[in-house]
């Protein structure tokens, strides 16, 4: 992975990140913003898929895994 592929992951991360939110916040104002909701529920799935696809990116980032541009 070189510097550009992980700086584009980590834009699309963000990007869905900020789509959870929004959504998370129509659901808190219609009430629907509980761990027993179903929508909710997936929604917080979504989100710590992406916190675990980020954490796996900056491990891979701390460890010297990304490759020189060529």
């Amino acid at each position: 992975m070189t510097l550009e592929q992980y700086n584009d992951a980590v834009k699309k991360i963000l990007a869905d990140q900020q789509s959870i939110a929004q959504s998370t916040a129509q659901l808190a104002m219609s009430g629907k913003a509980y761990p027993g909701d179903a929508e909710f529920g997936q929604l917080m799935a979504k989100q710590w898929t992406l916190i675990q696809e980020m954490a796996k990116l900056n491990t891979e980032m701390m460890l010297g895994v990304m490759q020189a541009r060529k």
